[in-house]
């Protein structure tokens, strides 16, 4: 039997009602899984390891995609980081060695023999108003779906590691993904473990590579057509794009990609944003 390990994250926030600071602060709200097999971890762990030591970022610091923003803010306006501040052990390193051990991060993907990634996402600004506990609950369900399905024909099992949130949200996706494991939904879930598993991310190289796929796809969908947020674009299109989950036919969208809830003129449009990005990033590329 094939073990496989699928370690997911988020990237932004969700609530029904958002006043116009927290909607332009949190757009979207992305999450991601990294499916591989349980046989490369320790080696993708080993490898995470020695990029960190590399880089001169200690092993018990974790570096989220959150605060490569928050640093680079400060950064552009020489402002002091507050003691406190969870960015101030990364001072003295800076946003340019740390984007630049993000993307070899997210290259270590690459180096895997078995990878598959999917990503959900919603557009806070038009999704219909849902609650946010049911919000957190589809896109678990959009992910169980699809990692059931990658792994449906074979004796394969997978065991889904997520980042806490906090103890009452934590609890409520534990007894969300029992309830479908046991009844099922629009498939029958018998290639995934019965119970879902909450992974301090600092304690996880998974979880902190999923974070950075969820940053990187949120570089995406925030970008414009002048091709803003460059870094993370690059980042998406070297390490994410590539192994994200296909249909037989190659189709991306729907598959490794999907929007909660569903959606076609979203799908439309990002279709064509990522033709488009792509086409920017090999000329910034070629340059």
């Amino acid at each position: 039997m094939a073990t496989y390990f699928g370690f997911s994250d988020e990237c932004g926030d969700y609530k029904a009602e958002m006043s116009s600071k927290q909607a332009a602060r949190h757009p979207f709200y992305v999450r991601s899984t990294l499916i591989i097999n349980s046989d490369e971890w320790k080696l993708l762990s080993i490898n995470f390891k020695e990029l960190k030591k590399k880089y001169g970022i200690p092993l018990n610091f974790e570096l989220k995609w959150a605060y490569l923003w928050s640093l680079k803010f400060h950064e552009d306006r020489n402002k002091v980081i507050p003691d406190k501040h969870d960015i101030k052990p990364f001072e003295n390193l800076g946003y340019k060695l740390l984007i630049s051990f993000v993307g070899d991060a997210l290259g270590l993907i690459n180096q895997l023999r078995e990878k598959k990634i999917i990503i959900t996402y919603t557009d806070n600004l038009k999704a219909p108003k849902t609650n946010e506990k049911s919000m957190l609950s589809f896109h678990l369900q959009e992910h169980m779906q699809r990692i059931e399905m990658e792994l449906k024909n074979g004796d394969n099992l997978a065991v889904l590691f997520l980042d806490p949130v906090n103890d009452e949200k934590n609890e409520y996706l534990r007894q969300l993904y029992y309830e479908l494991f046991e009844s099922g939904d629009y498939v029958k879930y018998g290639h995934i473990k019965d119970s879902l598993n909450i992974e301090n991310s600092h304690h996880s190289v998974g979880i902190q590579l999923a974070d950075y796929i969820s940053g990187s796809f949120s570089a995406i969908l925030k970008s414009d057509d002048t091709g803003n947020y460059m870094d993370g674009i690059r980042m998406y299109f070297d390490s994410v794009h590539d192994n994200l989950r296909r249909s037989y036919s190659g189709a991306i969208q729907g598959y490794g990609i999907r929007e909660v809830p569903q959606n076609h003129l979203w799908r439309k449009s990002l279709t064509e944003k990522l033709i488009q990005l792509e086409s920017i990033n090999d000329r910034v590329r070629s340059v």
